[in-house]
């Protein structure tokens, strides 16, 4: 399992616009200033603008700025609202599909629910505030 690159960008968006203290940053500048070409950072901010998380300022000075407070943002967040929500077995999906034809909850699906759960509590408990600050967290 792997996150999309979108979603990967979309962390980095919204870090960095976090780290600019609510200043409006042009998509040129923020596109430059992470790597990203301007066509592809256009595309992550509209996603990212349409889920709430930045904001657009039109006008000779506009741009984009965060629209949330940085410590109202987890990773989860970011994730699920590029991705889409969490499930890395098909097991765990809401009808309970079981490939190996269990009557019951096997162990494949327990230990697979665990990972999830504690995936899901890990991004969960990171907020774009920890990054910016670098406070250690456990992993």
């Amino acid at each position: 399992m792997r996150f999309q690159i979108t979603t990967d960008y979309a962390i980095r968006i919204i870090l960095y616009m976090a780290q600019q203290d609510m200043q409006v940053i042009t998509a040129k500048e923020a596109a430059t200033q992470l790597g990203i070409t301007y066509s592809y950072f256009n595309k992550v901010a509209a996603k990212i603008k349409i889920e709430g998380f930045i904001e657009s300022v039109q006008g000779p000075k506009g741009g984009y700025r965060l629209a949330k407070d940085a410590s109202d943002i987890t990773l989860y967040d970011i994730v699920k609202a590029m991705e889409g929500s969490i499930c890395i077995n098909r097991c765990l999906e809401a009808d309970g599909f079981c490939s190996g034809n269990a009557i019951s909850v096997c162990p494949v699906h327990q230990i697979m629910g665990s990972i999830q759960f504690k995936m899901i509590e890990m991004l969960s408990g990171i907020r774009i505030c920890d990054l910016i600050h670098k406070e250690a967290f456990e992993i």
